[in-house]
């Protein structure tokens, strides 16, 4: 062999070495193959708000109507308790409506007694009235306090102010107001600070009261009266004081009355 192949040749093999030595190198520095990352599966699509309101709603309507079930014997038990204490109660219900009918039908009775007292204390007064004609008169009082004509008054009020002023009866005897101009609102419209007084009746508002005719002695009268007040009859002690002929204070035996002067009928 000539020295020129062997030289050739062992180039050739220092070059194969070499390149297989790169590759090596090569492979130990090249960075390690990664396997890619899983991907995440994708999401399911996401429901409408209206579907999702809607099942909320169904449930909620389940729960309802299972509690439902459940309270139900207790719902059916109440309402048969009830029942059963109406129908226990019933003669009760019914004993107080004729107690109603009966109370009424009292008030009714009451009323017209008070009604027919004052007709008869009326009566009475006028018969004395006309028995004593020629008396001196009192003194008519205030001549701002007059009373609508004698025709449009009731029987009471007219009889009270005739003998008033006639002096038949009591002092007390009269139509009585707190202020002048109110006489010409006695029997024509509400009137609450006012008294009819005949010597055996008290009409004042809302109540109407038998007395015993007592005559005024040292300025002051004390009578039990019988009185109906807003349908109910009460007893009361009535005070009667009068400083001069044409006032008049009116109360209980206990405490302060209401000052009250006399009308006078017109004419």
């Amino acid at each position: 062999m000539t020295l020129t192949k062997t030289i050739l040749m062992a180039a050739t093999a220092l070059a194969t070495l070499t390149l297989a030595a790169c590759e090596q190198e090569k492979a130990a520095t090249a960075p390690a193959e990664t396997t890619p990352p899983a991907q995440p599966a994708p999401a399911a699509p996401e429901k409408p708000a209206v579907e999702t309101a809607k099942e909320g709603l169904d449930k909620l309507r389940d729960a309802a109507n299972q509690a439902l079930k459940d309270v139900q014997p207790a719902i059916d038990d109440a309402r048969k308790a009830a029942e059963q204490a109406l129908k226990d109660a019933q003669p009760s219900f019914d004993q107080a409506w004729d107690a109603a009918g009966k109370i009424g039908a009292s008030i009714n009775e009451i009323v017209r007694k008070a009604q027919d007292d004052l007709k008869r204390a009326s009566d009475a007064l006028e018969q004395r009235i006309n028995e004593a004609q020629g008396t001196t008169a009192r003194p008519s009082g205030d001549p701002a306090a007059v009373l609508p004509a004698a025709d449009t008054l009731r029987a009471d009020t007219r009889a009270a102010a005739r003998a008033g002023t006639a002096g038949v009866g009591p002092a007390y005897v009269g139509v009585w107001v707190g202020k002048a101009e109110d006489c010409a609102k006695i029997d024509q419209e509400a009137l609450q600070t006012f008294a009819v007084v005949t010597p055996t009746t008290i009409r004042r508002f809302e109540s109407v009261c038998n007395i015993p005719e007592t005559q005024i002695l040292n300025g002051t009268a004390t009578v039990d009266a019988q009185c109906v007040v807003d349908g109910d009859t009460v007893k009361q002690e009535l005070k009667l004081a009068q400083e001069s002929t044409d006032r008049l204070t009116l109360g209980g035996a206990e405490g302060m009355g209401t000052e009250l002067l006399r009308c006078r009928l017109p004419g």
